[in-house]
């Protein structure tokens, strides 16, 4: 149904959906306490996990000076230098107990009462390269290790950082590390399954949608995250050969920066594809001469890490420059939500890298998932906009057709029709100021007054389907011809049932308009509110144009009696209270008729050309005027109809002799005469037709005053005694 009511299932369906949304929120805020209280003392026991901080009370020895430090501790030394750090192990050891330390990249030998017992280091591992990658190296204890000496022989290759150390039963001490490792592991395989979803959906839909951004993502929130397990202070856990990350994290890191070009390149729009081309070109030889260089021997994949960074904060540059370059243009307002993310990533990205040349003690990645995450909610966003900016689009185009179409056809329905010139248009008017007016009443939306004023316009598109002579008969119909008239409502409903549930009400609107409120209407009896909205409301706007315009049996009414007449019809032809709304505007002057003396008229008051020949064909006829070809006037009626509606004219002008010439003279050899004169004087786009006996008609199209001079002063010059009259 058009009219929307408030029902009282959708004020149970708003508070019962208020209800749940707010029993979700109270469930989160349950779960966030479950994870971060800390009062569990009541709560099912887990068994201990317990694990002990053994950082006081080495000796660290350096270049042959040695000191009491408390680990971690940063050492200042050169890459190959030896430091030795000492201590003696607790006297409550037990059996099954291990010491755990981490590796930063350096060789580590671990010795206990002067015998090896732990060895990390390049020579211990097969195929491995110098630069060993970080890693815990656990060392097994057991009762007899009581007060005994460790010592730890690190070889530094990168930087001189000496971490904690944990004595732990049994693999105990891996649990904070676990705790402390799992929320941005998970968080990076969380978006790495996001990556694949993104990657997948874009090869999917790119058919359909343009996704090559969201592709790209894909793949660059895939490559980043790999990097991320590959750093990971868990990758003892995570992989089970984990020495084959000294491949596969420098090639997934080198990487980033081609992926971040060929994102960065989509979402641009290929702007700068020569130049982000080039990068990625760049990129990847990097890649392969790293890899080269590695595999021939020449330097360490750890060694060309400066390279690879210096390209990463060249493309950053690049990229920065691009989106300010399109902030200047304007270009930006195209992907200002991926800026947002983008700007993100990269700045949180450039804080990584600072991050591996400058801080002493860290594991990588945290900061990189927050960016990746950004940029991925941003593009995410972003392609959702796009889609529905492209959606919106699609339907304004298809709307924009629709009503073009509607409107086509209203002015189709008004050229044909002689008695309705305008006649659509203008109880589409004043239906959507009735719609207006009432909108609180009935709850009409915007849009739904916007549909009221277009089903208006084509409520009488039955009309193509009755006959001419009944359409335009002279005259009043018989009972025959008026039975066959009001199956207009019939044909037009059929008509429009393919497109009906394009526009909502649509077809209400032409079934109905002629119902009466009293149930004595067509064509099916309805009767008060079983008649719909729409066309109760195209029922009074039609009845005021038709009150307002001239009928071949009567003049328009006057305004006092249109309103003497919606009051004396209220209740039995109309609907009373949008009567009374309507009386209202009318008494306001908000509604006023749109006619010129009953007759159609253009914007500035002026009465069309069109509406003059229909009144004076009408009269003729009535008159019993003998007319050649009335149907061929009605043609030009309607060109010239057609020709208004597009701000075009005719001028229209009737030629014959004069009342003097009319006795003795030959009107056949005239008119022929006269023809022959008006095609040499006339314009490709103008139109003669032969309206009586003694009359020609001339239609002028778009000229002015002075080419319409031009023509008449031809054909006096052919015919002096020529009556010309114009429109």
């Amino acid at each position: 149904m058009f009219l929307k009511k408030v029902r009282k299932t959708e004020t149970a369906s708003a508070v019962i959906k208020a209800v749940l949304i707010f029993l979700f929120a109270v469930n989160l805020i349950v779960m966030a306490i479950a994870v971060v209280d800390k009062d569990n003392g009541d709560e099912a026991p887990m068994g201990s996990f317990g694990a002990k901080d053994y950082n006081d009370g080495w000796i660290l020895t350096h270049n042959g000076k040695s000191e009491a430090v408390t680990l971690p501790v940063y050492v200042d030394c050169d890459s190959g230098d030896e430091i030795i750090i000492t201590n003696t192990l607790p006297k409550n050891l037990s059996n099954g107990m291990s010491l755990m330390l981490r590796a930063s990249m350096e060789d580590m030998v671990v010795y206990v009462d002067g015998r090896k017992r732990a060895e990390y280091s390049t020579n211990s591992v097969r195929n491995m390269s110098y630069y060993i990658p970080s890693a815990y190296v656990v060392t097994e204890l057991d009762e007899h290790d009581c007060g005994k000496t460790i010592t730890v022989h690190i070889t530094v290759k990168t930087r001189g950082s000496i971490n904690p150390v944990t004595i732990a039963h049994g693999n105990n001490g891996w649990y904070k590390v676990i705790r402390n490792g799992m929320t941005v592991n998970v968080i990076a395989l969380m978006v790495f399954v996001c990556g694949v979803m993104i990657t997948v959906a874009a090869l999917v839909l790119g058919k359909r949608y343009k996704t090559d951004s969201a592709g790209c993502l894909g793949l660059l929130v895939m490559d980043v995250t790999m990097w991320m397990f590959s750093e990971s202070a868990l990758r003892q856990f995570i992989f089970a050969r984990p020495s084959l990350s000294q491949f596969f994290s420098y090639l997934t890191l080198e990487l980033i920066g081609a992926l971040a070009c060929m994102y960065f390149d989509e979402v641009q729009h290929r702007v700068y594809h020569r130049g982000y081309l080039i990068a990625e070109a760049a990129s990847a030889l990097l890649v392969i001469v790293n890899m080269l260089l590695w595999a021939t021997g020449v330097c360490e994949l750890y060694e060309s890490l400066p390279a690879s960074h210096a390209m990463a904060g060249i493309l950053s540059v690049m990229i920065i420059v691009n989106i300010i370059r399109d902030v200047k243009s304007g270009r930006i307002r195209a992907y200002r939500i991926n800026m947002i993310g983008a700007l993100v990533f990269i700045a949180l990205s450039l804080i990584e890298l600072a991050r591996f040349y400058f801080a002493e003690f860290v594991i990588f990645g945290s900061y990189m998932c927050i960016g990746l995450i950004g940029l991925m909610i941003a593009t995410v966003m972003q392609t959702i906009y796009d889609v529905l900016a492209e959606f919106r689009e699609h339907e304004r185009h298809r709307t924009a057709m629709m009503n073009n179409t509607i409107e086509t056809i209203a002015g189709a329905i008004d050229a044909r029709d002689e008695y309705t010139g305008g006649h659509s248009e203008r109880v589409g008017m004043y239906a959507h100021l009735l719609a207006k007016e009432v909108e609180d009443l009935y709850e009409l939306s915007d849009e739904d007054i916007v549909r009221i004023h277009y089903i208006g316009l084509v409520h009488d598109i039955g009309k193509i389907g009755v006959a001419d002579s009944v359409l335009n008969k002279a005259g009043k119909l018989t009972n025959e011809e008026y039975s066959l008239m009001k199956r207009h409502t019939e044909i037009g409903y059929e008509l429009m049932s393919s497109m009906g549930h394009e526009i909502e009400g649509v077809l209400d609107g032409i079934r109905f308009h002629h119902e009466r409120y009293d149930g004595a209407g067509y064509p099916d009896g309805l009767a008060g509110d079983d008649i719909p909205l729409v066309a109760r409301i195209l029922c009074i706007a039609d009845s005021y144009d038709a009150m307002t315009s001239n009928r071949v049996y009567r003049k328009r009414l006057t305004p006092e009696e249109v309103i003497g007449e919606l009051k004396r019809c209220s209740g039995t032809q109309f609907d009373p209270g949008l009567a009374a709304a309507f009386i209202d505007l009318l008494e306001r002057g908000d509604i006023t008729e749109k006619t010129v003396e009953g007759m159609a008229a253009d914007s500035k008051g002026n009465v069309n050309v069109s509406a003059l020949l229909e009144t004076k064909l009408q009269n003729d006829l009535l008159a019993g005027s003998k007319i050649i070809h009335p149907s061929h006037v009605r043609m030009l009626c309607y060109m010239i109809k057609l020709m208004e509606k597009k701000g075009k004219s005719y001028r229209v002008v009737f030629a014959g002799p004069s009342d003097e010439m009319l006795e003795g003279t030959e009107l056949g050899s005239y008119f022929k005469k006269l023809s022959n004169a008006v095609s040499s004087v006339i314009g490709n786009h103008d139109i003669t037709v032969r309206y009586s006996d003694r009359q020609s008609i001339i239609a002028l199209y778009d000229k002015d005053d002075e080419a319409a001079d031009k023509v008449t002063e031809g054909l006096r010059s052919v015919l002096p005694d020529l009556k010309i009259t114009t429109l």
